[in-house]
């Protein structure tokens, strides 16, 4: 059997390989858990490059949480807060009192600085929802100078955004660090804790139609804000689900990162790919939401973008094919259980190197005789089965069908009875 010549590995790579299928538009993803899966899977090292360029404008954010938990253990070593009872040096008294004030101030001032440093992630931000947002749409993308241009044309609207939203989470942190401290009922504790919880819920559902608005649309900030708290409580139960899914990857890390070898694994994939996850699945949900409910009204809006759409005719043609073509052969009626070589199998060409010879002619004319032995075998192997499989079919007992005058008046007054009236 000839066998076919194997490229060099820098031809592979820059040529890709040869016998790839043609690419047509039902090849595109049908729906939108395929667009998900096909952006973030075929996608992996512009999704990886996307996570790195906005991790770069998080660095204040890990800054300020390295200082705190450093501020932490050094305070918890020079002090020992927990359980004083005055043995050893220094004696202080009301350790455990001190500690949780001094725990409190702690938090408030990390919690305090993280405002200005999330409105600076939210720089890279607006250039990492513009980038996934065309890769949303089967665009083409260069993932710096696309990602750059996004920052500059979107950099507004995000920073507005990102301070009401830092701001929100803010007032949750500081009511749950406080709850402890606050001298007022327990009850009225408890309300202002749900209220905050709550406050965060809408403002982040409003956060993922925040930041995809303003890569996709020309609106006004008071604009992005009334829409996005419609879709927030129109949407809520739906969002809440996008939320926790999206929220997975920083909950596995919040309690994996203890554990030694599976924390440090896992916080790197998160570096690789964790924001990048959670942008893509704030896009691919959004654009659902705005094909719903908007796009039918924008004058010039694409529904569907990214995604091939089959008629009611071509998913009926797809399907006679696919019956068609699952046992049989050259149009073959006769279904047979005998199952046809994949094109992978048996001899193959020898390809022709781009300075041939005569001899290279008549081989491949041997090898073109030697393939067509093969299937026509093949094949009369099939013509073979047919009058089996024929007086087979022939020969299955027909269902015996009762006449309707036998049926009594009893069943037909049933049947009746269900009819809608």
């Amino acid at each position: 059997m000839a066998k076919q010549q194997r490229k060099g590995l820098i031809y592979r790579i820059t040529m890709g390989k040869d016998n790839l299928p043609d690419f047509t538009p039902d090849k595109l993803p049908g729906n939108r858990f395929q667009l998900f899966k096909d952006v973030f899977f075929g996608r992996m090292g512009a999704m990886v490059k996307i996570n790195l360029l906005t991790l770069l404008f998080a660095l204040p954010i890990i800054l300020v949480l390295v200082l705190t938990y450093m501020s932490r253990l050094v305070d918890n070593t020079m002090v020992p807060y927990s359980g004083n009872i005055g043995i050893g040096y220094p004696v202080v008294p009301d350790a455990a009192a001190i500690g949780e004030a001094r725990n409190f101030m702690l938090n408030f001032q990390m919690y305090l600085l993280l405002i200005p440093c999330i409105v600076i992630f939210s720089i890279g931000l607006s250039g990492a929802f513009y980038v996934m947002r065309r890769f949303a749409w089967g665009e083409g993308v260069g993932v710096a100078s696309h990602f750059f241009h996004g920052v500059k044309a979107n950099v507004l609207p995000f920073l507005w955004s990102s301070l009401f939203i830092s701001v929100s989470f803010f007032l949750l942190m500081f009511n749950i660090t406080a709850y402890n401290q606050l001298q007022m009922h327990a009850a009225l504790k408890i309300i202002g804790l749900a209220l905050t919880i709550i406050q965060f819920l809408i403002v982040m559902c409003m956060a993922m139609f925040l930041t995809t608005q303003a890569v996709t649309y020309k609106l006004k900030f008071w604009g992005l804000i009334k829409n996005s708290f419609l879709f927030a409580i129109g949407l809520l139960p739906i969002n809440i689900i996008m939320l926790i899914l999206s929220a997975l990857p920083v909950v596995a890390l919040y309690f994996l990162i203890r554990v030694q070898f599976i924390g440090i694994l896992f916080l790197m994939i998160f570096l690789l790919v964790g924001v990048s996850y959670i942008i893509l699945l704030w896009t691919v949900y959004s654009h659902w939401v705005y094909d719903k409910f908007v796009n039918d009204r924008v004058e010039g809006a694409i529904k569907n973008r990214g995604m091939y759409k089959m008629t009611e005719e071509e998913k009926k043609a797809r399907a006679e094919k696919n019956l068609i073509a699952k046992n049989t052969r050259f149009n073959n009626p006769v279904h047979l259980n005998k199952q046809i070589s994949s094109i992978d199998e048996g001899s193959t060409f020898t390809p022709l190197e781009p300075t041939f010879s005569r001899a290279d002619l008549v081989r491949l004319a041997e090898e073109k005789e030697i393939v067509k032995r093969e299937i026509d075998a093949e094949y009369g192997d099939v013509e073979e089965e047919k009058p089996a499989a024929e007086e087979k079919k022939d020969s299955k007992p027909k269902l015996s069908v009762e006449p309707a005058a036998t049926k009594t008046s009893t069943s037909k007054a049933k049947f009746t009875t269900k009819k809608k009236k």
